[in-house]
């Protein structure tokens, strides 16, 4: 079995950005994201906030809220959304607003695999075991939730769609510990880093292009400034 990681998890660097820097963000003043009032019926569709357009909501982001307050217990709520929003969410979006044409693609092509003849573990590019910091918190988050031995439905990650499967699952008393064996497959609609590198990042590059609205003012205060000021819609 091979053991490697899966394709460069782009949003480890900025956990450990987020985390490094608790406490130390931009002041108010900082110039920030497009924000919106909440319109007639928004907070019964749940919609926090919109990346170009792409709309977010509450019951989308809570279950990786939920899974990092089992890693880190001792971090307030509004902590743990900025953790979803930043590592996650945020570069999700960004990712798919900037690529939607070849988001769909990858996305129809990895529901489609394993549907014509080849069955999925003779596919799988990638077979390897770590924690939440080795496979990524948004991996981690929907992999442990799988069936040993079942492959999963597509799993959207930031740049790529990901079928996945837990050959062996290793709980432990922390969650920090929990380790998860997989098989995976993936569909990438970002150029990887290696691949662009004299282009530099282009989820990085995504974020930066990005547009964000902010329309719940509870989730909008889990938003650093610097994450505001950063997505205003600049372009190349």
């Amino acid at each position: 079995m091979v053991r490697a990681r899966p394709h460069p998890p782009w949003h480890h660097a900025v956990l450990a950005l987020v985390l490094a820097s608790c406490g130390r963000e931009a002041p108010p003043s900082a110039v920030a994201a497009a924000s919106a009032p909440t319109a007639p019926g928004e907070s019964l569709s749940g919609v926090i906030l919109r990346v170009d357009g792409l709309e977010l909501t509450a019951v989308e982001v809570e279950p990786l809220v939920a899974d990092i307050g089992e890693l880190y217990p001792e971090y307030a709520p509004i902590h743990l959304r900025r953790l979803a929003l930043t590592n996650e969410f945020l570069p999700r979006l960004a990712a798919r607003a900037t690529a939607r044409e070849a988001w769909a693609a990858a996305r129809d092509a990895c529901l489609r695999a394993g549907q014509e003849g080849v069955p999925l573990e003779q596919l799988a590019d990638w077979h390897g075991d770590g924690t939440y910091h080795g496979l990524g918190l948004g991996l981690w988050s929907a992999a442990r939730r799988l069936p040993v031995g079942e492959w999963s439905a597509p799993i959207e990650l930031p740049g790529r769609w990901v079928r996945a499967r837990v050959d062996v699952r290793a709980p432990a008393a922390d969650p920090r510990e929990e380790r998860l064996s997989l098989s995976t497959l993936t569909f990438p609609y970002l150029p990887l880093p290696a691949e662009s590198s004299a282009e530099g990042n282009p989820l990085e590059a995504a974020i930066d292009h990005a547009t964000l609205t902010l329309l719940d003012p509870e989730w909008a205060e889990a938003v650093p400034e610097t994450w505001k000021h950063r997505m205003r819609g600049s372009k190349p």
